[in-house]
């Protein structure tokens, strides 16, 4: 009984997820930002925060405009009964409930040191992220992006992962300094 609650539900996700993904037209050059936008709205779903209530889930995004773009399409959604706020850069990082990372961006060390203490969720696709203490990385195999957690850091963060995001991903451990 219960494996079958577990499929029905995974099949749900999947369904959610490739909904998000076929919603938007897609120039070849913005595939990977729709692809890491979709992961992240499906992560205000599958993450609960400490303080759940009907307050707005605010996202943030530095360095990733093709990204925030994508994003920007989902803000009229909500995720649990709660309103998304999608922001760009770093000037309310205080509100910030999921922090996306580009991997580019020389602000990502600092940016990590910020968050440590706090309920955020930090995601990345710079190589090694959850590795090297970030909550989410993105990876790419076989041409296709992928997930990796850091259990460490996420429940640092007093966050919790559904299990089925737990059972989609990569876990990794961090590594020695």
């Amino acid at each position: 009984m219960r494996a079958a609650r577990i499929s029905a539900i995974r099949y749900r996700l999947i369904a959610l997820w490739a909904m998000c993904w076929l919603a938007w037209p897609v120039a070849a050059d913005s595939a990977d930002a729709k692809i890491k936008a979709g992961y992240l709205f499906n992560f205000t779903r599958l993450v609960e925060w400490p303080t759940p209530g009907d307050e707005p889930l605010h996202v943030c995004v530095v360095g990733a405009d093709a990204v925030v773009e994508q994003l920007g399409e989902l803000a009229s959604r909500d995720s649990k009964g709660r309103a998304l706020q999608i922001w760009s850069g770093t000037e309310e990082l205080q509100i910030c409930q999921l922090l996306y990372i580009d991997g580019d961006s020389a602000m990502l060390p600092g940016l990590l040191q910020q968050t440590k203490s706090r309920a955020v969720l930090t995601v990345s696709d710079q190589h090694g992220f959850a590795a090297r203490g970030g909550g989410i990385g993105f990876y790419r195999e076989q041409d296709q992006i992928k997930v990796e957690i850091n259990p460490q850091t996420v429940a640092g963060a007093q966050l919790k992962v559904n299990a089925l995001l737990m059972e989609i991903a990569r876990i990794v451990v961090p590594s020695k300094p």
